[in-house]
C-alpha cells in the first residue's frame, strides 16, 4: 500500500522543500542528515502496512483474527478430543488403572477413563484420547498396543472412536467471523440457529430449515470441517448448544447430514505430456473440491460440469464412457444430504 514510499522518494521530497542554497548533493551533512531521517520515515510507512490486515482481517491476520473474534463474542473452536470404549480379556482380578495409556499400531494414545478389574475373563471401560483432533477417530480394533505391559492383561481391542476433533483453523474462524457479519443474526431467525451450529467444535457447515414440521419446529442439518457427515457425539454437542440459546417454545432437531456416495469412472484419451495415472489423480482432486463447495448449495451434480471438469485437465484431449454412479446423466443430491467422493476411475481409452 505504501510501496512508493521508498527512502529515496522520501529524502528527495525532503530535500526538494527546503529553500535555501545549503548544499545539498550527495554525499553532503545535510544529504546525510535527511538520509537519516528519511530511512526512519520509510521504516513508519512499512509499519502502517501491517494496519490493513489488522483493521480488515483474512488467514494471514495471525493473532489478530482472534482479537478481532473477540470484540463480537466470537472464539476459535479449540477441538475435541476423541472417545472410545475398551474390552479387555485376561486373568480375572487383573486390575487396569486410570490414566492408563493403550495405543494403535501408529502410536496414537488413548487413556483410560476409570479403573477396572477383570471378571469372568473381560472388562470395559471407556478411554479418551491424549490428545485433541480428528486423526483420533480411529477405526474398530485398532487400539491394541500397551506402552507398558499389565501383567495378566492378554489383549484390548476397541470400538469405532468418535468425537475428536481439529482446532479450528485461521480460515475458517475468519469464515466464520464474516459469516456472522453478512448475515445477521437476531431473534431466533434462521442466521442465528446456523450461528449455534456453528460454534461448535466440528461442525463445519449448516443448513437451517425454519418450521419443517409445523410452526415452532427447526431442523438444523449439520456436517464436519471436511463437508462430511459427523458423529453422534457432535450431533449430541451441537444439539446441546442450541438448546443453551434457543427462544423459548421452539422445537429443534438436529441431524447430521447423509452422505451421497459419487463414483465415477471415464476413459480418456491423452497426449504425451501426461500419463492416466497423473489425470486420475487430478481428476480426484477437483471432484473431491468441487463436490465439498456443492455442499448445501446446490442439489444438482450436473454431468456436464464433471465432463468439463475432466477435459480441463493439461493432457486430455477428449473422454468417453464418463459415468457417474454408473450413469450417463445428472445426479440429484437430497436435501438432507451432502455428496460424498466414493471411487474414480480413469483408464486409456
Amino acid at each position: 500500500m505504501y510501496e512508493h514510499y521508498t527512502v529515496e522518494a522520501i529524502k528527495s521530497d525532503i530535500l526538494s522543500r527546503l529553500n535555501t542554497d545549503i548544499n545539498t548533493s550527495e554525499g553532503s551533512y545535510t544529504s546525510d542528515m535527511v538520509s537519516t531521517v528519511a530511512h526512519e520515515i520509510w521504516k513508519y510507512y512499512q509499519a502502517l502496512d501491517a494496519v490493513v490486515p489488522i483493521v480488515y482481517i483474512d488467514e494471514t491476520s495471525g493473532e489478530y483474527i482472534d482479537k478481532r473474534c473477540s470484540e463480537y463474542g466470537i472464539k476459535r473452536k479449540p477441538g475435541m478430543k476423541a472417545t472410545t470404549q475398551l474390552t479387555f480379556t485376561g486373568i480375572d482380578n487383573t486390575k487396569i488403572e486410570a490414566g492408563k495409556v493403550f495405543l494403535t499400531a501408529e502410536g496414537l494414545q488413548f487413556e483410560t477413563d476409570s479403573s477396572v478389574t477383570i471378571t469372568g475373563g473381560m472388562a470395559t471401560l471407556n478411554a479418551t484420547a491424549a490428545e485433541i483432533g480428528n486423526e483420533y477417530n480411529v477405526d474398530a480394533g485398532t487400539i491394541t498396543h500397551q506402552i507398558v505391559t499389565v501383567s495378566g492383561l492378554i489383549s484390548v481391542t476397541n470400538t469405532k472412536a468418535a468425537g475428536g476433533t481439529d482446532e479450528e483453523t485461521d480460515a475458517a474462524l475468519v469464515a466464520r467471523f464474516y459469516d456472522f457479519l453478512q448475515n445477521p443474526a437476531t431473534s431466533g431467525n434462521a442466521s442465528h440457529y446456523r450461528q449455534w451450529a456453528l460454534a461448535v467444535d466440528g461442525v463445519g457447515a449448516a443448513k437451517v430449515t425454519p418450521l419443517w414440521d409445523g410452526p415452532g419446529t427447526v431442523k438444523v442439518l449439520i456436517t464436519g470441517d471436511d463437508n462430511m457427515p459427523v458423529d453422534s457425539t457432535i450431533v449430541d454437542n451441537c444439539a446441546l448448544n442450541i438448546e443453551e440459546h434457543r427462544p423459548i417454545g421452539a422445537t429443534i432437531a438436529v441431524k447430521s447430514a447423509e452422505g451421497l456416495e459419487v463414483n465415477v469412472s471415464a476413459a480418456v484419451e491423452i497426449d504425451t505430456s501426461t500419463t492416466v495415472s497423473v489425470v486420475e489423480a487430478t481428476f480426484t482432486m477437483a471432484l473431491d473440491s468441487f463436490l465439498k463447495n456443492i455442499s448445501f448449495s446446490k442439489y444438482t451434480i450436473l454431468y456436464n460440469r464433471v465432463a468439463a471438469m475432466l477435459l480441463g485437465i493439461d493432457g486430455v484431449i477428449n473422454y468417453s464412457e464418463l459415468t457417474i454412479n454408473g450413469e450417463t446423466e445428472n445426479v440429484k443430491i437430497g436435501p438432507d444430504q451432502v455428496p460424498v467422493l466414493g471411487s474414480v476411475e480413469v483408464t486409456g481409452s
